[in-house]
């Protein structure tokens, strides 16, 4: 096993020095992106190393040098965890370097390593790069255990491309990780109902009747309140035809005619469209004011369809 406590064993030259004014600035830029932590940070933060995060990325070898022995003097954590993170710091410079050899391969490799910690350190790296594509490649890795799942999920939905949340989905759904923060999971149901009503739906129901209203709420709000397009009328469609029961009846219902969804200017389109596909009919002298809508109702089952 090598010395990881000897610098030049670990990063050898360091001529030029891999960390430029302009590596910094990407670095910084990524971290504003992220939420204002990079996943080191995060890392860093969860092993009580705050400090050693508050001086990356070091901005000369003499302060490379002093972060990578604060790792080694450090007493709190694991040797895995310590070689871990010089892995990390590899993964830096084999990313500016252009000689095709990777330092940090080498090193895993030489200290001994576990896969799993390459994998994982891997992925996070790529996280903070914001090669979110390559970064799943690693972090979904059956290996791996879900540490930082509310983080990565909260961050590949919030960088999603025109409405695409293949990335966030497919993490979430591959992994399976327990979603720990509020936050986190509203970040992850906003990315279902963006994408499937009836998905979105199911997932409301997986949970416990307070946090079920609310997420049964937020895709009302989600669905209705998406503009007026022909993809927005289908999925308003799908929302009032979901087979609800009683009590999501009376969620849909209330949330729209005196709850926040009242503010929507098709709420009582909205109510116009469950009662006709529900087949109890549009009371008399109402009328629906978003035709494509309710075109598509009446079109879609003839104006009246079983809940």
């Amino acid at each position: 096993m090598t010395d990881y406590s000897q610098f030049d064993r670990v990063f050898g030259p360091v001529n030029p020095f891999p960390y430029s004014r302009t590596v910094i600035l990407s670095i910084e830029a990524s971290r504003r992106s992220l939420e204002g932590s990079l996943f080191i940070d995060r890392v860093l933060k969860a092993l009580n190393l705050g400090q050693v995060a508050s001086n990356y990325p070091p901005k000369n070898e003499n302060a490379l040098r002093q972060l990578h022995q604060h790792i080694c003097d450090t007493n709190s954590i694991t040797l895995h965890h310590k070689l871990s993170i010089l892995y990390y710091l590899l993964l830096d410079i084999d990313g500016r370097s252009s000689d095709g050899d990777s330092k940090a391969d080498s090193f895993g490799s030489a200290a001994g390593i576990p896969d799993r910690y390459q994998i994982f350190m891997k992925g996070l790296w790529l996280m903070d790069t914001r090669s979110f594509e390559l970064a799943l490649e690693h972090l979904t890795h059956p290996s791996l255990i879900s540490d930082f799942a509310d983080d990565i999920i909260t961050v590949l939905v919030r960088h999603a491309k025109d409405g695409d949340y293949t990335l966030p989905l497919a993490y979430y759904h591959t992994v399976q990780p327990s979603i720990q923060s509020s936050s986190a999971l509203e970040s992850l149901f906003d990315a279902i109902a963006r994408s499937s009503v009836t998905e979105a739906f199911e997932f409301s129901r997986s949970h416990a009747d307070y946090m079920r209203r609310q997420l049964f709420q937020r895709l009302v709000l989600i669905v209705l309140d998406s503009g007026r397009s022909e993809e927005a009328a289908e999925r308003a469609f799908e929302l009032t035809s979901l087979s609800l029961d009683a009590d999501e009846e009376q969620w849909f219902k209330e949330f729209l005619e005196s709850g926040e969804a009242k503010r929507l200017k098709i709420a009582k389109d909205a109510l116009l469209m469950r009662r006709i596909v529900t087949g109890h009919g549009p009371v008399t002298g109402e009328k629906g004011t978003w035709a494509t809508v309710l075109e598509g109702v009446k079109t879609g089952s003839g104006g009246r369809a079983q809940a």
